[in-house]
C-alpha cells in the first residue's frame, strides 16, 4: 500500500511541529522556586512537563512513515487525562484539589511499599531485592516515615478527610459541578461529555482485553485489508493529530496564562489555526 501524506496533512503536522517547538521554549522560560508558588501550580508544571512529552511522542509516531495509530492512541489518552486533571484542581479557588493530587502520591507509595513487604514475606526464599532494601522489614521505616508524612501534611493544610483521590470520572462531575456554580456550563465545555465520547475509545488500545486487542486487527483474512493492524494509514494519523493538536494548545494557552507567560501576539497564529481545524 502507498504512504503519502496529503498536503492538508503535511501542513497539519509542520504546524504541530512549530506549536511544540514554540510550547517547549516557553516552558523553558519559565522558573519558579516551589517552595514558594502555590500548590496547584507546581502541580500545574509537572502536568505541562507531561503534556510536551507525550505532544512530542505523538508527532514521532504520526507524523513519519510508518504511521503508528495505536500507540498514539495510548498517549492521547495520557494527553486527555492531563486536561481533565487540570481542569478538576482549577475547578475551585482553593488549593484542596492540588493538595489532593500530592497526597495521592504518598498515599500510592505507601501501598506499593506494603505490596512489597506482603511480597517477600509470602516468599522469603525468593531473591528480592529493590534498591537498598534487602528484607521485608526494611520496608517499615520507608512506610512509617511516609504515613508520618502524610499525617503533618493533612493537619499542617486541615485537609484529614482526604483519604482518596476520585477516580477521573468522578473528577469531571466534580469539574461540571464547578461550571455549573459559576454559570458557565454548557454542552462545548462539559468534561463528563469528552471524558464519556472519547476517554474509553483511546483508552481501547492501551489494555490487552479483547476490546484492547481487536484494535489491532482490520477486517478478515479474506479482506484486501491486511488482517494484523500494525502501522495505519495518513488519515488514521490526520485524526489522532487533530485532536492532539487541540489537546496541547488548549493545556499550554492554560499554562502560559496562569504563568504570566503567554503573549498574544506570539500566540495568534496557533489560536487562529485552532480555531481553523474546528470549523472544518
Amino acid at each position: 500500500m502507498a504512504f503519502e501524506f496529503n498536503e492538508k496533512q503535511k501542513e497539519l503536522i509542520k504546524e504541530y511541529r512549530q506549536l511544540i517547538t514554540y510550547g517547549y521554549q516557553k516552558m523553558s522560560s519559565v522558573h519558579l522556586d516551589f517552595k514558594k508558588v502555590r500548590v496547584r501550580k507546581r502541580v500545574l508544571y509537572f502536568m505541562m512537563g507531561a503534556m510536551q512529552s507525550y505532544s512530542e511522542s505523538i508527532l514521532k509516531h504520526l507524523g513519519t512513515e510508518p504511521v503508528y495509530e495505536k500507540p498514539g492512541e495510548s498517549l492521547l489518552r495520557s494527553q486527555l487525562e492531563i486536561w481533565l486533571n487540570m481542569r478538576f484542581i482549577y475547578s475551585s479557588r482553593s488549593e484542596d484539589k492540588a493538595r489532593l493530587f500530592l497526597s495521592d502520591l504518598v498515599m500510592e507509595s505507601i501501598t506499593y511499599a506494603k505490596k512489597h513487604k506482603t511480597l517477600w514475606e509470602r516468599y522469603p526464599a525468593w531473591d528480592m531485592v529493590f534498591g537498598t532494601m534487602k528484607k521485608p522489614t526494611d520496608w517499615d521505616k520507608f512506610i512509617s516515615d511516609n504515613t508520618d508524612l502524610l499525617k503533618k501534611y493533612r493537619k499542617e493544610y486541615k485537609d484529614k478527610h482526604v483519604t482518596k483521590l476520585p477516580n477521573l470520572y468522578d473528577r469531571t462531575l466534580a469539574i461540571d459541578k464547578h461550571l455549573k456554580k459559576i454559570g458557565t456550563f454548557s454542552e462545548k465545555n462539559s468534561a463528563e461529555k469528552y471524558y464519556t465520547l472519547f476517554y474509553p475509545y483511546f483508552s481501547q488500545s492501551t489494555h490487552a482485553n479483547m476490546s484492547g486487542l481487536q484494535r489491532y486487527m482490520r477486517g478478515t483474512a479474506a479482506s484486501p485489508e491486511p488482517f494484523i493492524d500494525v502501522d495505519s494509514k495518513p488519515e488514521d494519523a490526520e485524526r489522532i493529530l487533530l485532536v492532539s493538536y487541540q489537546g496541547y494548545f488548549s493545556v499550554l494557552h492554560f499554562f502560559l496564562q496562569v504563568f504570566n507567560a503567554y503573549k498574544p501576539l506570539e500566540y495568534e497564529h496557533y489560536k487562529q489555526y485552532s480555531k481553523g481545524l474546528m470549523e472544518k
